[in-house]
């Protein structure tokens, strides 16, 4: 095992926003609206959350394939012994200090969704690791906290993993759709003008003093979290759509986000401690 210490990357692009024909390769798909982790309350009642998960593990991944790899497109014509040394390379390189892991994940890595967001797959335990990354889970499980492990091989090719730190958000929001968004049913029909209008209106609500945000979500909010007040519980980085991640971990705890669009529509998000 190798050791360095690296700063965590910005997301920028949606989790799982793209089909991509080669899922092996990629970040894996996280459920388009996470399941809510806390428990009905009263209307108007703060519920009483659990801390964050202590049983997670954030990882990053730097993938070179070789020719016939899982997932590998036409463009991969190195052999595996190729891609071995390639992926040596490409570790000493982090080793040395002359570049560092997210950049050489974003410029290198043939894993084309985890590399464009600095390498991340995600915050995930034991339970709930992404089936196409079981070949690494061990070893990630394995390293410490920033740690950075050697060569590793798996189906879709061979593997620089790094153990990022665990970071976690409780939010809850309110999410109004728009005809065409992802899982938007036939029901909606108002244009994306329309959803951002009454986003921001529904904010207006939010933010008045004495507001319930809890009550308001149950009102309003068009997703699964919305008779639990648009609680979305503690998630750790890579589970969300990117620009509702990026507002989580940037709004200050109480505050409410202007309308954030995803591809499932606008959330207007709250930051919960």
């Amino acid at each position: 095992m190798r050791t360095a210490s690296l700063a965590l990357v910005s997301l920028a692009l949606f989790v799982g926003c793209s089909e991509e024909p080669t899922p092996t390769t990629t970040a894996p798909q996280p459920t388009a609206e996470p399941a809510p982790t806390t428990q009905t309350v009263p209307t108007g009642t703060e519920p009483a959350l659990p801390p964050p998960p202590s049983d997670e593990v954030c990882a990053e991944a730097i993938v070179v394939q070789w020719q016939g790899a899982t997932g590998a497109g036409e463009s991969i014509t190195r052999t595996q012994a190729d891609a071995r040394i390639r992926a040596e390379e490409l570790l000493a390189s982090i080793e040395t200090g002359a570049r560092d892991f997210a950049t050489v994940a974003r410029e290198d890595s043939d894993a084309r969704s985890s590399g464009a967001r600095g390498g991340l797959i995600g915050t995930y335990s034991r339970a709930d690791w992404p089936p196409q990354h079981e070949a690494i889970r061990d070893r990630a499980f394995a390293l410490q906290t920033d740690q950075i492990s050697e060569v590793t091989e798996a189906p879709y090719g061979w593997v620089i993993l790094h153990r990022c730190t665990a970071e976690f958000r409780n939010t809850r929001h309110v999410l109004v759709r728009f005809s065409g968004a992802r899982n938007a049913g036939p029901e909606i029909t108002r244009t994306h003008d329309e959803a951002r209008a009454l986003a921001q209106q529904i904010r207006e609500r939010l933010t008045a003093p004495g507001a319930d945000f809890l009550a308001i979500a149950r009102e309003t909010s068009e997703d699964g979290s919305r008779e639990r007040g648009g609680e979305m519980g503690w998630l750790g980085r890579g589970r969300l759509a990117p620009a509702y991640e990026e507002s989580a971990f940037t709004l200050p705890v109480g505050a409410i986000s202007e309308p954030i669009e995803t591809e499932f529509g606008f959330h207007l998000i709250q930051r919960v401690q």
